[in-house]
């Protein structure tokens, strides 16, 4: 694959990585940009300009959404975790951890 910068005036715009993707499928796939079913990428707004100028949907990325539904579940446990993590800050030194 072709650097993304090689003439003067490339940049990295969205504009510019849908210029980029598109030669780069249709030299190396035989592809056209308007062959590609979606955009998956995280929820940037890069990615999101992209997504629109390609006027392709972006499939977010869903490990955000699973630290948001993992945070609201430990928050039930919020009081425990905090003893544990004040526990393993004391025995992050080797002595302590041998008392253990």
């Amino acid at each position: 694959m072709a650097p993304l910068i090689s003439e003067d005036g490339d940049d990295h715009s969205a504009e510019g990585h849908r210029v980029f993707l598109d030669s780069m499928l249709q030299r190396d796939y035989g592809k056209s940009l308007y062959d590609c079913l979606f955009i998956l990428g995280d929820n940037c707004a890069f990615n999101r300009r992209l997504a629109t100028i390609a006027h392709l949907p972006l499939i977010g990325c869903a490990s955000r959404w699973l630290n948001i539904a993992v945070q609201a579940y430990l928050q039930f446990y919020k009081d425990e975790l905090d003893t544990i993590q004040n526990l393993m800050r004391k025995l992050r030194t080797l002595n302590h951890a041998a008392k253990l």
